[in-house]
């Protein structure tokens, strides 16, 4: 079965996207909800939990890389061609519409897998206007952005050691010093060990889609391809596109991966009994609104809050640092306004 290196892409991903959708499901662990909880009322409970999957993701792909398991450097996320204006607007509209859909990437997937109509509602938003800003009216002026505003980085990779000129090593010990300062620093106020338990198995999947799609998936004797890692935008696109085009997408692992998510939310949703066509509270135009902001702003910043909140960040490249700070950046002051209107 596994001679096919598609075989494992399809399988580790279906897997993968379980594992990370039981435990998102389960402990209700949402960025939306994380960086809300500390605009409204500072509780740090979910950022610790974010914190902990950062310093676990991080740790271990930079691992992977130093010990040239797998050439994380030829990720996409560590593109020398920076598209700053794209991934910083992406991702602020990518925070805007996730606050307003209510719910992430990741969570808008579970929702609709408990039947909620929210959720389903939002994916289907989410679906087609990525698929339109990827593949439709809103890819030419995409495309115009990105040529005319995107600048060469002077080293051949984006990577923050690189582009600092030091050891990977030294990045990396100063990253993880940063996370567990502010674990510590937070510790006995906010923390949660189950969440944080919670945090470090979300960050271990990370780990796990590197070594699959940088070792266990390449075919030695085939074209070789890139290591990626767990997304929902670009599947969405493709799904979007087989809606409004009728042009089926082909499995991948990031398809899998979130139909993994899906599947797992529903089985659980089934076996706990929870599951409920539960009508929509609150408005569906806002709903429908920012799940089309998600849409549009996670194929214009190359990536969703698990595309380059997860996978992206923990390659430590510099287009993903920038699109994670203006998505919690569009989810504060979306959630502030919400809160005074």
């Amino acid at each position: 079965m596994f001679e096919d290196p598609t075989n494992w892409l399809i399988v580790s991903g279906l897997l993968l996207g379980a594992i990370f959708g039981f435990i998102a499901r389960h402990y209700r662990i949402c960025l939306v909800a994380a960086i809300a909880n500390v605009t409204l009322v500072r509780d740090h409970r979910y950022t610790l939990a974010f914190a902990a999957s950062l310093l676990v993701a991080i740790t271990g792909t930079q691992l992977l890389e130093i010990l040239n398991i797998v050439d994380i450097s030829q990720a996409s996320y560590r593109n020398t061609t920076l598209d700053w204006l794209g991934v910083i607007l992406g991702g602020f509209l990518f925070g805007v519409g996730a606050t307003l859909a209510g719910g992430d990437a990741a969570r808008v997937v579970i929702l609709a897998g408990n039947g909620n109509q929210a959720g389903l509602l939002a994916i289907f938003f989410f679906a087609v206007m990525a698929s339109v800003a990827q593949f439709g009216i809103l890819e030419g002026p995409r495309v115009y952005s990105m040529l005319n505003s995107s600048i060469e980085l002077s080293r051949d990779d984006a990577g923050l050691a690189t582009l600092l000129g030091v050891p990977k090593l030294v990045v990396l010990a100063i990253v993880v010093a940063l996370l567990l300062g502010f674990l510590i620093s937070q510790w006995k106020r906010h923390a949660d060990v189950k969440l944080l338990i919670a945090g470090a198995i979300l960050g271990s999947t990370v780990i796990a889609a590197w070594y699959t799609t940088g070792v266990l998936a390449v075919d030695e004797f085939g074209e070789g391809k890139p290591p990626s890692a767990m997304t929902i935008s670009g599947p969405m696109s493709r799904i979007g596109n087989m809606l409004v085009a009728g042009q089926y997408p082909s499995f991948s692992f990031s398809i899998s991966f979130m139909l993994g998510i899906l599947i797992i939310s529903f089985i659980t949703s089934i076996v706990t009994k929870q599951f409920e066509f539960s009508p929509i509270k609150g408005s569906p135009l806002k709903i429908a609104f920012g799940a089309s902001l998600m849409g549009i702003g996670g194929t214009l910043g190359y990536g969703c809050n698990i595309g380059q909140g997860y996978s992206g960040i923990s390659t430590l490249s510099l287009e993903s640092l920038l699109a994670v700070i203006a998505i919690i950046i569009g989810i504060h002051i979306t959630t502030k306004r919400l809160e005074k209107s």
